[in-house]
């Protein structure tokens, strides 16, 4: 199954807390620089991860309704269990984190 950065970008999109996100996703000019630089650096930390596992696992029907839901139920518990990534101060579930990677 291809990464269909698309799928990837509306399921951070909707994991987004922040207004800036949602706002920048609605504009044809998103610039993802940022995200691929938080995945690059998951993907540094993890040299030996599956990123096709990740994403038939994070968004295997690609993205949708149900998606949004699971995805934030599952970074939600990520941080009740204490998963996360530290980038640059920032805590980011390894939901979010793994999402970020497939940009990369």
């Amino acid at each position: 199954m291809s990464l269909n950065k698309r799928d990837v970008l509306l399921a951070l999109t909707a994991l987004a807390t922040g207004a800036a996100i949602p706002a920048a996703a609605q504009t044809n000019a998103v610039d993802l620089s940022g995200g691929r630089t938080i995945g690059e650096a998951y993907v540094a930390v993890n040299p030996g991860a599956d990123r096709v596992a990740w994403r038939n696992d994070l968004l295997p029907n690609g993205f949708s309704d149900e998606a949004v839901v699971r995805l934030r139920a599952r970074a939600a518990e990520d941080f009740r269990a204490a998963r996360v990534f530290m980038f640059k101060g920032w805590r980011i579930s390894e939901t979010e984190a793994r999402l970020f990677a497939l940009l990369a």
